[in-house]
């Protein structure tokens, strides 16, 4: 079997464990402390007076490699996870934290090296066995990620992530070869997920997205059981707009889009799809233009956006706005026939 894509959520990171995709909790991760009431979690002073109270600390710069990698500074984790390696090269939770975010940058050479230096020291480390199954998904070699997966599992057979990627390794082999079986057992390897962990968020995503191509109903169960989770998941507010769009519930489709609208403002795509409801389907070509041109301010490379506000104009009859619209189109990507072939039939 081949995997068509492996998606972000197979990069999560885990700081311990490797039992979830989730983010840990620094309140878990800080338990060791004396007071944890006491500690600042939104501020990175605490961390650097302990490291430096701390100079042959390695579990002190472990936790603020983890307090810092969820801020989203990937560099200056690394450097802590490297340094806190040179004191103490047999710490498993910083090689193993240090594994994943080798693997999540697709440095996998190195991501192996920490894993199985993890392994040869304890072969029922879960966290190295999913890193490994990860891995050797990115190669596509899905023989070799199932084993892992089943030694994950023979380990602890409760073991929520491990069943998540046995559901990515069948998913990915239905996609490709339309295996009924493959779809069965993607589908009970996820459900077997979400059972060992009811709050396996990206199970219900997965599942959602399966049934939402199968064109089955079932789809928007899964995505708001997402939400149950994540009520301002951008993701699963996305897949239930699609959802509904394709299936020609307007109302829904933009109220889905809305939302996104306000959970993030700058982000493209909302905007270009209520302007893609609005051209195609109620034909409201003011609010088409209106919604496209909040995507093209959004990005000013949406080429796609520029081409449909191009079809909007055209469509209205304002022939040279829709020549500048086509024209930015063809700025933006010079390879976009389509939008050549809307410019030169205006010439």
């Amino acid at each position: 079997m081949k995997y068509l894509y492996i998606t972000i959520c197979l990069l999560a990171f885990a700081a311990c464990s490797g039992d979830s995709d989730q983010p840990q909790d620094l309140t878990d991760i800080l338990e060791q402390t004396d007071d944890t009431t006491a500690v600042p979690f939104d501020s990175l002073k605490f961390f650097n007076e302990q490291v430096a109270a701390n100079p042959k600390s390695s579990d002190w710069l472990f936790k603020r490699a983890v307090y810092i990698l969820a801020k989203g500074d990937v560099a200056m984790s690394k450097a802590d996870l490297e340094k806190a390696i040179e004191i103490d090269s047999n710490n498993m939770d910083v090689r193993l934290l240090y594994g994943n975010l080798q693997l999540s940058m697709t440095h996998l050479d190195t991501s192996k090296f920490h894993y199985e230096y993890i392994l040869e020291r304890d072969s029922s480390n879960t966290g190295a066995l999913i890193g490994m199954s990860k891995l050797y998904a990115l190669l596509n070699n899905s023989a070799m990620a199932d084993i892992y997966i089943s030694s994950a599992l023979t380990v602890d057979p409760h073991l929520a992530e491990a069943y998540f990627m046995r559901g990515i390794v069948y998913r990915s082999d239905y996609y490709e070869t339309g295996r009924q079986e493959s779809w069965d057992i993607a589908v009970s390897s996820f459900q077997t997920c979400v059972e060992q962990d009811p709050e396996y968020y990206s199970a219900y995503i997965e599942m959602g997205v399966m049934y939402d191509q199968a064109g089955s109903e079932l789809s928007l169960e899964y995505y708001n059981s997402a939400l149950d989770i994540y009520p301002e998941s951008q993701e699963a507010w996305y897949n239930i707009g699609m959802y509904h769009q394709t299936r020609g519930n307007v109302d829904d489709a933009l109220g889905a889009y809305r939302k996104l609208n306000t959970l993030d403002s700058t982000w493209a795509d909302p905007y270009y799809n209520q302007g893609y409801v609005h051209l195609l389907i109620t034909q409201e070509l003011d609010s088409a233009i209106y919604y496209f041109d909040k995507a093209t301010e959004c990005d000013p490379g949406y080429f796609q956006a520029y081409n449909n506000l191009g079809l909007a104009y055209e469509t209205k009859g304002d022939i040279d706005n829709a020549k500048k619209a086509y024209q930015r189109a063809v700025e933006a990507n010079p390879n976009f026939q389509l939008a050549k072939d809307n410019l030169n039939r205006l010439q």
